[in-house]
């Protein structure tokens, strides 16, 4: 089972969902269980405005390299969220913290922290 920690201003402590293996949902979904300041937005990829820093837990996962979708990337770009650099790459590195839309990013079994 992982677990998604839903960090951000002014929450004094974290806000942790707890996900069992056989359930996939989008970040956005998680974060509308829990007072969370992305629940306002488009939902579709659209608008940006539910992009999230995500970090993992696990060690083999934090240095593993993520592939983002064109669309994805091409909003985080244009949102400043990457660089030049890992806008041209195939892919790119998941540490220290990887910028992912909530609503494209879909959780599985893994255990991250989400900051706003």
């Amino acid at each position: 089972m992982g677990s998604v920690t839903f960090i951000a201003p002014p929450f004094d402590v974290a806000r942790v969902i707890h996900i069992e293996s056989s359930r996939c949902a989008t970040l956005l979904s998680l974060a509308r269980e829990v007072p969370w300041p992305a629940h306002k937005t488009c939902g579709q990829g659209l608008c940006g405005a539910c992009a999230v820093k995500v970090v993992f837990r696990d060690r083999k996962r934090a240095t593993a390299r993520v592939i983002l979708g064109a669309d994805e990337k091409t909003l985080l770009y244009r949102a400043g969220k990457l660089t030049d650099a890992e806008y041209r790459a195939a892919d790119i590195p998941a540490h220290p913290a990887l910028w992912r839309l909530a609503c494209q990013y879909v959780v599985t079994d893994e255990d991250i922290i989400v900051f706003a």
